[in-house]
This record gives structure tokens, sequence and C-alpha cells, in this order.
């Protein structure tokens, strides 16, 4: 019985190594200063970064929601001005996009220093076999939007958005007086107002969707918190082409149900010295055993070819009954740079935000 356990385990860590530790590279132990310097580094790809790795761009980056939205947003700040965005109705549909070789990427929301996790986002990394090729953080600053007006036209008394952003923006919405409307998204929300002729409605969405949809920006930043932020996956198939600027790497695991399992995995790491950055539990859907089971998905420092991180990994597939590499990627660079670049760097001092 022992001998089976055994061969198992070693079959596991062979397919894993085969299919994604490809030419592990030696580890060179970054000196803390050091690192701490790179991390001060802006290191967002622009569009001819990636053009520089041949016709990656040359498709369609995918995102969620309307021409307008945030993540749309998202795939000029990550890819340049002049990259074509698709929109997609679903996140089913912006998998499929990239899948399916209709968009070279997608930018796919994972998490709002306000809100917390996207679920669905996390569950749809599980279904999909799409690799992390990057990460961008977005500054989410909400714009109050309506049609232009004459001097005889009444000032709008409601206002239209997704739920998540009027709750984002109650104390705006209540000084002033305005009517909620929820609507399916923000950018959608600045859409209708458009098409229908809606002088009586306004829309909170981001100031980028004012020119899309020939609307005038009546209130800039009027969202409850100013460190307000959402951090997005750049998604594509295969592996990211290095070389990695700050290497980071996203994993799923799962864990057997039984004490201290979930620490035995966890301390593949740390008897290593790879620094954890993120921890995520999600029930585990697709599973006949009865109650709640878990996933963990799971962040860390580094590259998984460097040898820390490969027998980390190699630690986990001895142990736990699951793991899928999601790849390492270049860290998105820190949000305090970005708030020293803002125009507006109002920040509530309230560490219950600072959740990316």
């Amino acid at each position: 019985m022992r001998r089976n356990r055994s061969s198992n385990r070693v079959r596991r860590v062979a397919a894993f190594a085969l299919v994604a530790l490809p030419g592990a590279r030696a580890f060179r132990p970054r000196p803390s200063r050091l690192l701490a310097k790179q991390r001060q580094r802006t290191h967002v790809l622009r569009a001819e970064e990636y053009g520089a790795h041949g016709a990656q761009v040359d498709k369609p980056v995918a995102f969620q929601g309307e021409h307008g939205a945030y993540s749309e947003e998202a795939c000029f700040q990550h890819f340049g001005d002049t990259v074509t965005t698709l929109p997609c109705a679903s996140f089913e549909e912006l998998f499929a996009a990239v899948e399916s070789g209709e968009a070279a990427y997608g930018v796919l929301p994972m998490e709002n220093s306000q809100a917390g996790s996207i679920n669905k986002a996390y569950d749809l990394l599980m279904d999909f076999d799409l690799r992390v090729h990057g990460e961008t953080i977005l500054r989410v600053q909400h714009s109050l939007l309506a049609l232009p007006r004459g001097p005889d036209d009444p000032p709008a008394v409601r206002v239209r958005s997704h739920p998540q952003a009027l709750a984002q923006c109650e104390r705006y919405i209540s000084a002033n007086g305005l009517t909620i409307e929820a609507g399916s998204d923000t950018a959608g929300s600045a859409k209708e107002i458009a098409a229908d002729g809606e002088l009586e409605v306004a829309a909170i969405c981001s100031k980028f969707a004012a020119a899309r949809y020939g609307l005038e920006v009546l209130a800039l930043g009027i969202e409850d918190y100013k460190f307000n932020f959402t951090r997005f996956f750049i998604l594509a198939k295969g592996d990211a082409s290095p070389p990695l600027t700050i290497p980071k790497t996203s994993v799923i695991f799962a864990v057997g149900d039984k004490p201290g399992a979930l620490c035995a995995a966890l301390e593949e790491f740390s008897k290593r010295n790879v620094n954890l950055v993120k921890l995520e539990s999600r029930p585990r859907r697709r599973t006949a055993m009865p109650g709640f089971n878990y996933i963990f998905y799971l962040d860390f420092e580094g590259h998984h070819t460097d040898e820390p991180c490969r027998d980390a990994i190699v630690g986990l597939l001895s142990s736990c009954a699951f793991v899928k590499l999601l790849g390492s990627y270049d860290a998105a660079p820190p949000v305090v740079e970005q708030l020293a670049n803002a125009e507006d760097t109002t920040v509530v001092n309230d560490p219950s935000l600072m959740q990316i």
C-alpha cells in the first residue's frame, strides 16, 4: 500500500515537471536593497514592448463590458493607446475569445480595493486553460457624465450606473439629492443615456467614456474613497515570454481534509524563503464529495523555474490533491507610484481598504 502511494506521487511530480517546469534556470538570490529599488520602477508593458516579441498584438485584446468600461481603460493602460479592443458580454465570452484565437489577450478584473475579490473571475481560471501573462492595477476614478445641455435644459435629477459604482459614490449622490437607478454596467449606462437622449439622467463611469459617447463631465473624482484600485490579470495561451523584470507566479491547489494540511502546503514556500503575497480560497464546485471543499489561489514572488520556487511547487505536488500553475508574469508597479502620478492624491488612511 505504501509503495502504491509513493508511485502515484512520483507520477504526479514527473507530469508537472515535464509540462510546467521546462528549462529551469539557476537561482540567483536578489539582495533586498536591489529588489526594493526594482519595485520602485514603473514597468507596465507598452505596446511596442509586446510587439518586440512578435505578432502578439496583431489581434484584439478582449475585455468584459461596453466600450468605455474601466476594463477597456485597463487594456490601454497596459498595452498602449493604439491597441484594438474587443468588448465581450460576459467573462465566459472573454475566455472563449482568447482560447479560440479571436483575441490575443484578455484583460480580466480580479479584485477591487473597495469591493474585494471577483469570485466569477477566480472560478473561470479553473474552467479554462489560459495562462497569466501579466497584471495591471487601474486607479478607478468615478465621474458624473451627462448629455450636453443648453441654459434652458433642466439639470439631471437621476443617476444610473452599476450598483457597485453607485455604492462607491454614495456620499456624492446623497449630497446632491440624486435618485439612483441600477444599470447593467458603468459604460453601458453612459451608452444608454447617449442613445436615448435622456437629459434628466446622468451616468457614473470613467471620464474615458465621455468622448466615446459624446457626453460631458459634470464632476470628476466623486468616489467616496480615493484609494480605489482594481487589479487585472492579462490572460493568453501558453507561457509569458521571459525575461521578466519582477517575476510573480500564481498557482491553484487543493489540500487533503486533515489537520495541518494547509499549513504543510504553505511551509513548502516558507522553508525556501519564497515570499507569499496573496492567498484566496474558493469552494470547489465540481466535486462529488458532500459538503464544502475548497481550492486555494496563491500568488508568490519569483518565477516558477527559479530553484526555490520550483522546489516549493514540487513539494506541493507531493502533498496536495491538486495543483495547477496559472503562470509566471511581471508584477504590476506599486500602487503608491500610481498615486504619486495621479491628479488627485487624496488617500483615505484606512488599512482595511488596502487589499491589493
